[in-house]
């Protein structure tokens, strides 16, 4: 759909189809985290895809319903130590 029709539409139409829009990321978002969800294991190493953990190393410390609980292995001192909790749909498992 290009620029033009977009602008054709009316307001009722436009709030129509992004409605629509948004339960297809949805349910894209859901499928891509269940697929996640199936290959993950406490303990398997993960990287995120995000920029506060971009290039950092990970591990699995807890899967819940809909995030995982990770804990970063390459740490440098000076950053926090801690864990982070992580959506499904943002972890990528390393191999």
């Amino acid at each position: 759909m290009t620029y033009s029709e977009l602008n054709s539409l009316s307001l009722s139409e436009l709030r129509n189809l992004n409605s629509k829009v948004i339960e297809v990321i949805k349910m894209k978002k859901s499928e891509v985290a269940l697929d996640v969800k199936e290959s993950l294991y406490v303990g398997a190493n993960v990287s995120v895809n995000h920029p506060k953990l971009a290039g950092k190393q990970c591990r699995v410390e807890k899967i819940n319903r809909t995030k995982a609980i990770l804990k970063v292995l390459n740490q440098s001192s000076y950053s926090s130590v801690g864990s982070y909790t992580v959506p499904l749909s943002m972890i990528s498992l390393n191999k």
